[in-house]
């Protein structure tokens, strides 16, 4: 398990959270049988934040650089903040286009896994329930 840090970010976000946590854990047992490297590029303006998350049968290595992924995940920094809150799912914001996956796409479908669930009491239908 290593976390390496290429520039600080100005803001500790949800996705900045949410790759810390996955750096700190080490061996992922959801993923004991998944090897490959995805990067993940946040967009945010004319800014973009990346992420190398690195899997070898669960061992996960989280860095903060734009190295070569065998899966690129890239998305507005927001859509993403939705999704590492359990506000959005991966998958279904791939079909939608707000998210986009190039290479190897069973590794989005392996590590979609670390994302954390709605969180309890969430309403996903609340926001349009109430622009009526």
């Amino acid at each position: 398990m290593t976390t390496s840090t290429t520039r600080k970010t100005p803001t500790a976000g949800p996705a900045a959270m949410f790759f810390e946590e996955l750096g700190e854990r080490g061996h992922e047992p959801l993923l004991r049988k998944v090897s490959g490297r995805v990067r993940f590029d946040l967009v945010d303006g004319g800014h973009t934040d990346s992420w190398l998350v690195a899997v070898d049968k669960g061992e996960l290595t989280v860095a903060r650089k734009a190295g070569t992924g065998d899966c690129t995940i890239r998305a507005q920094r927001a859509v993403f903040d939705e999704v590492v809150q359990g506000r959005m799912n991966a998958i279904a914001a791939v079909l939608r286009g707000a998210l986009t996956c190039q290479g190897d796409l069973e590794l989005l479908f392996a590590i979609e896994r670390t994302f954390p669930g709605p969180p309890r009491g969430w309403d996903p239908t609340a926001r349009t329930r109430s622009a009526r």
